[in-house]
């Protein structure tokens, strides 16, 4: 008898539908075909031990199993709930009913050997593939199901058990109860955990150009330099820019949340306080350490995993000690940092990821960190302190949109504060998602596929950022006596945008752009231009 059963596989976030055809006759003899890797070789004994576990038998005839289409090759152990399910229905173990039936489903985990369900990597992606090509259910491990309680349009049933599985297949209309729904899940909107409690705003005294620098890069989503001496602050400022990030769209969370599903990562996002499962709604905050490969922060491996740069995509890669990062990992940030994605090249294929994250750096002036202190710390010497900042390229600098001295905190203001109360995280956060929500409704309203100024595509630039006659004369006088580069012109006019837009105006006046040259050029002898 011959049996279909319906599952998927992730190549990258490419979702291909796999069919297995299980085919029992005559014989005794188990063959497994359609390029299976050594895991999905290895489901035999542990199918074979979940169905005595259940009630069931291996069949001592011969099965051939076909996982179609045979050119692509499958890897992993979520094959092995649809291997069991059409050794069965094939051998005759189950009622013709469920085989009828099977058609509707999309079917994936990893079986115990007594049974039980193992969640597997990539079942976001995979419930939205499965919507898309019409199925009307998926049967997945718990966690794995809890991945798609907010997509709408298709059912997703969780199964703890192979029992489970099959009470799903004998009477789905009876199994409300396995249904995953958006009530399942339990959510907050903000960030609540420890790690941001210990970061506000409110705990940095003075700072105010970096503090600004910090809001206009969140509100905008551009990338943002902090250079300063060691204590001055510069990773503690970074922290708190998780603080005022807005929540993701919709969108925006399935994007990010496919490639954590991908990367095996989603359900450990799920465990923290803040998110109980379903998409996530907080912009991700990556901070790998400088010792880092370059396969580690791009993406790649035997299986084309993706890297650091779009984990953190739709939030922040922060990269603390810039300057200490080997020269080649810097230099690999230049093409995500300027198209948005990066492909990964393997013998098994190309993997394309989206990699559209803002980058934080932190460094310090020179090796030993105190080169503008002005009390005589520093004895680095000038060969030093060249070879340390040439580790970061011309292109590379040209990249980040803001660069911000930070300087080290008076004494005074330290031990005698200020009356005055400093602005917490959340009043920052109020007016940046106002700025965020001007920029999404401008861009939506346009038919643009952007919705960040930082992501505005040049041809659209003339139109967003027009400038009066007076900010022409201005920003020509600037670029032509400081020799910015074309690049470097337009970060000057996205980054006048968004402070325009944060200050609720429609145009980009004389203010706005001088604060933004201010913030993209200073000091070209302290910011290495």
């Amino acid at each position: 008898m011959l049996c279909k059963v319906y599952c998927a596989c992730c190549n990258g976030l490419e979702v291909t539908t796999v069919t297995v055809e299980v085919s029992v006759t005559d014989g005794i003899q188990f063959y497994l075909v359609g390029l299976p890797d050594s895991a999905v070789k290895e489901s035999q004994q542990r199918i074979e031990s979940a169905l005595l576990c259940n009630g069931f038998r291996m069949p001592g005839k011969r099965i051939t199993i076909n996982l179609a289409p045979a050119n692509i090759r499958k890897e992993g152990s979520s094959f092995d709930v649809p291997l069991a399910i059409g050794i069965l229905c094939a051998s005759g173990q189950l009622d013709e009913s469920i085989a009828g039936r099977l058609k509707d489903f999309i079917i994936l985990g990893e079986l115990a050997l007594d049974g039980k369900l193992r969640d597997i990597p990539g079942a976001l992606p995979i419930i939205i593939h499965a919507m898309e090509e019409g199925f009307k259910a998926c049967i997945l491990p718990p966690s794995s199901a809890m991945e798609g309680a907010e997509i709408e349009g298709i059912t997703v049933f969780s199964a703890a058990t192979f029992k489970d599985v099959l009470e799903i297949l004998v009477n789905p209309e009876e199994s409300e109860e396995k249904v995953i729904t958006s009530q399942s899940i339990t959510q907050e909107n903000s960030i609540q955990d420890e790690d941001l409690q210990n970061y506000d705003f409110a705990q940095v005294k003075g700072q105010r150009e970096a503090k600004r620098g910090l809001e206009i890069a969140a509100a905008g989503g551009h990338n943002i330099l902090l250079n300063g001496s060691p204590g001055s602050g510069k990773t503690f400022l970074a922290k708190c820019l998780r603080g005022i990030l807005p929540p993701m769209s919709k969108e925006e969370a399935i994007q990010t949340s496919n490639i954590y599903s991908v990367a095996g990562l989603l359900a450990s996002e799920s465990g923290k306080e803040h998110h109980r499962g379903g998409l996530l709604r907080n912009r991700p905050f990556r901070s790998p350490h400088h010792t880092i490969t370059v396969p580690a922060l791009v993406g790649g491996g035997s299986k084309g995993m993706p890297g650091e740069i779009s984990l953190a995509h739709n939030g922040v890669l922060f990269c603390d000690e810039f300057a200490e990062y080997d020269r080649r990992s810097i230099e690999v940030l230049r093409q995500p940092l300027e198209d948005g994605e990066v492909q990964i090249s393997r013998v098994s294929g190309k993997h394309f990821y989206p990699a559209r994250f803002m980058l934080v750096a932190a460094m310090n002036p020179c090796p030993c960190g105190y080169l503008y202190d002005g009390n005589g710390k520093c004895k680095c010497s000038s060969s030093a302190i060249i070879k340390y900042r040439s580790k970061i390229s011309g292109p590379v600098m040209d990249r980040i949109d803001i660069h911000i001295r930070v300087r080290p905190v008076k004494a005074n203001e330290l031990i005698f504060p200020s009356q005055s109360q400093e602005e917490t995280s959340s009043v920052i956060a109020r007016r940046v998602k106002k700025a965020r929500d001007i920029q999404m409704e401008r861009y939506r309203a346009n038919g643009e596929s952007f919705f960040t100024n930082a992501a505005i595509t040049p041809s659209r630039l003339a139109k967003y950022c027009r400038l009066s006659t007076i900010c022409r004369q201005v920003l020509d006088a600037f670029v032509s006596r400081n020799g910015v580069s074309a690049r470097g012109y337009t970060r000057i006019l996205k980054i006048a945008r968004t402070i325009a837009d944060l200050n609720g105006d429609e145009r980009i006046n004389e203010t706005h752009l001088s604060e933004a040259i201010n913030f993209r050029c200073p000091d070209k002898n302290e910011m290495m231009q």
